[in-house]
C-alpha cells in the first residue's frame, strides 16, 4: 500500500513539474508578463514536489529542447521585442560565459586573453604555456604527483629572463577570475593551466617537527581545541577544483575556501581571496611555504623566519644546487610575498597546510534585519559571530513594501562540524532546488538580466523571495549537511558567470556603519530605476600578516555587493557605493573593484606599503608590474 501510494505521489509530481513547465515556456514565448509568476510557480513546484533526480531529468531535457540555434533565436526575438538594444538577451551564439579556455603550447597564431566578466582584454606579444602537467588531464597524471615539475621550473625561468632581455613585462594567468584589471598584460602572458603537476605531503626538507602533523591550536564556536593539520606542496598554477581532488586522495582537506573553485591556488592567494569564519584566515594565512621564480629568472624558496624547512637538508640537495635555489627565511620577507599581487615575481609552488577530511552542517534561517543587528550587539560582538566555525549574513538592500509588515530582510548561515553538530534525520544533500535547478540550464544565466530589467521595481519582492527560498534549518528543512567543499561551494553553478561584485573589508564593529551606508545609496537609486539584482553579504575573517591582505589590520568583516551582468544601472550603482565605502574606511578587494587605484587609496587601506614596495623591487622589479599595478607604485 505505501509503495502504491509512493507512486502516485511521484506521478502526480511529475505532472505538476510538467504542466508548470509548460506555463513557463509559454511565458517565455508569448507572454513576458507572467513571467515572473511562472517562475515563482516554478520554484514552488521544484520544492516540494520534485527529487533530486527527477530535476536533473528537466535540467538534460530543458537544455536539449532549446540547444537547437532557431528555438534560442526565437526566444530571443520575442524577449528582445520593445527593448532597448543595451537590454537585448543573445541566446543564439555557442560561446559560453562559463568556458575554460584552453591555451596550447607554441600556438602560432595571435591570441586573446580576457577576464570571465570581459571587461579587461589583452592581445599579448605572446602567451607561454610552461609546465609538465595538464588542466584537462589532470586526474590521468596523478601517478605523476609525487614528481617535483623541474622542467617546469626551468621553463618559467627561461620566460622571465627572455623578458627582461627584451624589456617587456609579464603577467601569471589562472581563471580571470577577478573584476579588476590585475593580470592584464600586452607584453608576455603566462598561461599557468598546465603548472599543476606537484600534488603530494610535504616531507621533502621539512623539520621533523611537521614532517608527520603538527598540533595546532584553534578557537571555534568560542571554545578552543587541539586539531592536527598537515603540510601539503602543490603547484601554483593548481585549480581549487583540482586541489581539492588531490586532497581527497589523501584524505585531507582545505581548512576553508571561498564560493567558488574555479581559481588557480596561487591567484587566489595573492588576491587574499577568503571564506568566512572569524576564526579561520584567508587563504595566504594557510601558506608555510612559497617557491618563486624573481628577477633574473633567479628561484627563492620563501618562508617565515621559523620556517617549516630543514636549512641543511635542503641545501644539501643536489637539486638545489643545480637550480641555484636560494631559502630566504624571514618574516618581513614572507608577509610582503604572501600577497603578491601577481607582482613578487612568479609563484611557481607552495606549501600550504590542510587538516583531516571534515564534513559540515550548515543552516540558514530569515531574519528582519534591524532586530538581528540588535541581537548580535547585545553582547561581545566577536563571541557572537565565533558562536559558529562559519558565520554569514546576506541582507536584502531594499524594503519589499508590497508585504504586510514591511521590513529589510536577511538571511543568517552559520555552518559547523557535523561531529559537533546535532543534525536532524531529515538535513539535506542539497541546497533550494530553483537555484541548482536553473543553474543547470545553459541559457539561464543570460535570461536573468531579462528578467531584472523588465521587472525592476519588483526586485525588492524577487530578492526577499530568494532568501526565504534559501531557508533551511533544523527545524524547518532539516538544514544542509556534506563533505565540506561541497558546503562552502555557492552551489550556483554555470549562473556564477553572470553575477559579479565590488568588495570592502571593515573593522567588525564598523560594519553596520556600512550597511546603513549600503541601503541610503540603493534606496535613493531606486528613483532613477537602478538597482542592485541581489543581496549582499557579510563575511567574517580572522587577521592575515600578509601585508596586501584586506585582513592586515585586523579580524574583518568583507561586505561584497554583487548584482547581475548586464542589468541596467548596477554598475554605475556599484561604483557609487564602492566610492562611498572608501571613504569612510573600507579596504577594497584586490579582485573585486570597478574603480581605479590610486597610490593614496592603497597606502591607506594597506599600512605595510613601503615594507611591501621595498620587496616588490628586489623579487619582481618593472618586469612583473603592469599599468594597475604601476598606477599606486609611481
Amino acid at each position: 500500500m505505501l509503495l502504491f501510494a509512493t507512486l502516485i505521489q511521484k506521478k502526480k509530481g511529475h505532472a505538476i513539474i510538467t504542466w508548470v513547465m509548460f506555463r513557463l515556456i509559454t511565458a517565455v514565448v508569448f507572454n513576458r508578463k507572467n513571467l515572473p509568476e511562472r517562475i515563482e510557480d516554478l520554484d514552488d513546484s521544484l520544492t516540494n514536489h520534485c527529487t533530486r533526480e527527477r530535476r536533473n531529468q528537466w535540467i538534460r531535457a530543458v537544455n536539449f529542447l532549446v540547444n537547437p540555434r532557431w528555438i534560442r533565436r526565437k526566444i530571443e526575438t520575442r524577449l528582445n521585442k520593445n527593448s532597448p538594444i543595451h537590454e537585448h538577451v543573445l541566446l543564439s551564439l555557442d560561446t559560453e560565459l562559463s568556458y575554460s579556455k584552453i591555451y596550447k603550447k607554441d600556438f602560432p597564431f595571435r591570441q586573446r586573453w580576457s577576464n570571465w566578466y570581459g571587461n579587461h582584454i589583452s592581445e599579448p606579444l605572446k602567451v607561454f604555456v610552461p609546465g609538465s602537467g595538464s588542466h584537462t588531464e589532470f586526474e590521468n597524471l596523478s601517478a605523476r604527483w609525487l614528481d617535483y615539475d623541474f622542467e617546469g621550473l626551468r621553463e618559467v625561468q627561461a620566460i622571465v629572463s627572455t623578458a627582461e632581455q627584451e624589456g617587456r613585462q609579464i603577467r601569471a594567468i589562472g581563471s580571470g577570475h577577478a573584476l579588476t584589471p590585475i593580470a592584464q598584460c600586452e607584453d608576455f602572458i603566462i598561461c599557468t593551466q598546465n603548472l599543476n603537476l606537484t600534488q603530494r605531503r610535504a616531507t621533502q626538507f621539512i623539520k621533523p617537527a611537521f614532517k608527520e602533523g603538527f598540533d595546532v591550536e584553534v578557537n571555534y564556536q568560542n571554545q578552543k581545541s587541539i586539531e592536527k593539520h598537515y603540510l601539503f606542496e602543490t603547484s601554483g598554477g593548481t585549480k581549487v577544483h583540482e586541489l581539492i581532488t588531490a586532497l581527497e586522495r589523501e584524505g585531507l582537506a582545505l581548512m576553508n575556501k571561498g564560493g567558488s573553485s574555479i581559481q588557480a591556488i596561487s591567484g587566489a592567494i595573492a588576491t587574499s581571496t577568503h571564506g568566512s569564519g572569524i576564526g579561520i584566515g584567508p587563504l595566504p594565512s594557510m601558506v608555510k611555504s612559497m617557491t618563486i621564480v624573481g628577477t633574473k629568472g633567479k628561484v627563492y624558496r620563501i618562508e617565515p623566519t621559523d620556517g617549516i624547512t630543514d636549512k641543511e637538508a635542503f641545501l644539501a640537495d643536489p637539486a638545489t644546487k643545480v637550480h641555484g635555489i636560494e631559502l630566504i627565511q624571514d618574516d618581513d620577507t614572507f608577509h610582503a610575498v604572501m600577497v603578491g599581487v601577481g607582482s613578487m615575481g612568479f609563484v611557481f609552488s607552495l606549501i600550504i597546510e590542510v587538516q583531516e577530511s571534515y564534513r559540515l552542517y550548515e543552516e540558514r534561517k530569515v531574519w528582519v534585519w534591524e532586530e538581528f543587528k540588535v541581537k548580535m550587539q547585545e553582547g561581545d560582538l566577536y563571541s557572537f559571530i565565533n558562536s559558529h566555525r562559519h558565520f554569514e549574513v546576506l541582507i536584502n538592500p531594499y524594503i519589499d513594501e508590497g508585504e504586510e509588515m514591511p521590513a529589510r530582510k536577511c538571511l543568517v548561515t552559520t555552518r559547523n562540524y557535523t561531529h559537533s553538530s546535532k543534525v536532524p534525520p531529515n538535513a539535506q544533500r542539497e541546497r533550494n532546488y530553483l537555484s541548482s535547478f536553473v543553474s543547470g540550464i545553459s541559457i539561464s544565466g543570460r535570461l536573468s538580466s531579462w528578467v531584472f530589467n523588465r521587472n525592476a521595481e519588483n526586485i525588492p519582492r524577487l530578492t526577499n523571495n530568494s532568501l526565504i527560498r534559501l531557508e533551511d534549518y533544523a527545524s524547518n528543512g532539516g538544514g544542509f549537511e556534506d563533505i565540506y567543499n561541497k558546503v562552502l561551494d555557492q552551489g550556483l553553478g554555470e549562473l556564477k558567470f553572470y553575477g559579479y561584485a565590488i568588495e570592502m573589508g571593515f573593522e567588525i564593529e564598523k560594519a553596520f556603519e556600512a550597511v546603513d551606508l549600503i541601503t541610503k545609496i540603493c534606496k535613493e537609486a531606486m528613483e532613477y530605476g537602478h538597482y542592485l539584482a541581489a543581496p549582499f553579504s557579510l563575511r567574517y575573517v580572522k587577521q592575515c600578516p600578509g601585508y596586501f591582505s584586506m585582513m592586515n589590520q585586523r579580524d574583518t568583516c568583507m561586505i561584497e555587493v554583487v548584482s547581475v551582468k548586464n542589468v541596467t544601472g548596477t554598475i554605475s550603482l556599484l561604483k557609487r557605493i564602492e566610492a562611498e565605502l572608501i571613504a569612510i574606511g573600507g579596504n577594497p578587494h584586490w579582485g573585486l573593484s570597478l574603480l581605479p587605484w590610486s597610490k593614496e587609496m592603497v597606502t591607506e587601506a594597506f599600512p605595510h606599503y613601503e615594507d611591501w614596495k621595498k620587496h616588490q623591487q628586489v623579487f619582481g622589479g618593472d618586469t612583473f608590474i603592469n599599468p594597475f599595478i604601476k598606477n599606486f607604485l609611481d
